[in-house]
């Protein structure tokens, strides 16, 4: 783990706070900043808390906004087992329990709509909505995107792959997360929208000790995940959800996957945005979400 000297913070925001809490195999990190009604924002692959850095303050005058580092991540700890979904989404509302908060708005980036999509099906009285962002479910349309034949991600079959993975990575994580952010196809649309300091902060994150096996470590619980999303899946959610696009992102896959999995649907689509509107366009996501967490509040 860091000292707090080496937190990334959100500049101008003086509100921001960084916390732990400490459960039985994980000390989860979190960020917490406003008051209102709480929602729950959880980051992707290979980034951590801080790809909402942007988005943080545009919600923050309106809503409670909390921020964790998913197990594996950032400054959470990392065990060595528990990366299937269902149990990442109990660490989640673990935090949210111990936060004493009300039924949630949940928002998933990338990995992190793998880990909303289980929060929301398993505690549905829970949660006010889902937001499901550029990405996809095991069992749901996401093997589509792992074949490589087809022109799938290379990256899902390198990720569960085991140690040699990590040992091809290991002292080149700035390289990877450089190459992976900016790639020409589902990277970001404009180079500059994340910045030196935000591929830092998340190459810092996989260079910890068990950095690369925790996070990889979510794409080898795949196998368990398309499991118990096929039976989460027996029952649509009936609550209301938004899957996300990135204009020049995956393509329609979030739509597709939440239509499979969810009867009360809308969709939206980010400008000038690729796999990480978070991060590329956050001012016409936070007015996305502040307008669907309204309808959904009302």
């Amino acid at each position: 783990m860091t000292n707090d000297d080496c937190r990334p913070e959100i500049n101008g925001d003086a509100g921001v706070q960084h916390d732990s809490i400490y459960l039985d195999d994980l000390k989860l990190h979190y960020v917490r900043s406003g008051r209102g009604e709480p929602v729950v924002l959880l980051h992707g692959w290979p980034q951590t808390w801080f790809a909402w850095r942007k988005v943080i303050p545009l919600l923050a005058g309106q809503y409670d906004v909390i921020a964790p580092d998913l197990r594996g991540f950032g400054d959470t700890s990392r065990p060595v087992g528990g990366y299937d979904k269902k149990t990442v989404a109990h660490d989640v509302r673990q935090l949210v329990e111990h936060l004493g908060l009300g039924p949630v708005h949940i928002v998933g980036h990338d990995v992190g709509g793998a880990v909303a999509y289980p929060y929301a099906a398993q505690w549905p009285d829970e949660v006010r909505s889902l937001t499901f962002i550029e990405s996809s479910l095991p069992a749901f349309g996401q093997e589509e995107l792992m074949d490589v034949s087809n022109g799938g991600s290379w990256h899902f079959g390198f990720n569960m792959s085991g140690d040699i993975a990590e040992e091809l990575v290991r002292g080149r994580e700035r390289l990877l997360i450089d190459y992976w952010m900016r790639r020409s196809t589902v990277g970001v649309v404009d180079p500059t929208s994340v910045e030196v300091d935000a591929l830092d902060q998340y190459a810092r994150s996989l260079g910890q000790p068990g950095g690369l096996r925790s996070t990889f470590a979510h794409y080898r619980a795949l196998p368990q995940d398309r499991s118990d999303n096929r039976e989460l899946g027996r029952t649509k959610l009936s609550l209301p959800v938004l899957a996300v696009e990135g204009e020049r992102g995956q393509s329609g896959h979030s739509v597709s996957t939440m239509s499979k999995v969810a009867t009360n649907v809308t969709s939206a689509m980010i400008e000038r945005a690729g796999h990480y509107p978070p991060e590329e366009n956050p001012h016409q996501l936070a007015s996305v979400l502040r307008m669907f967490f309204a309808r959904a509040e009302a």
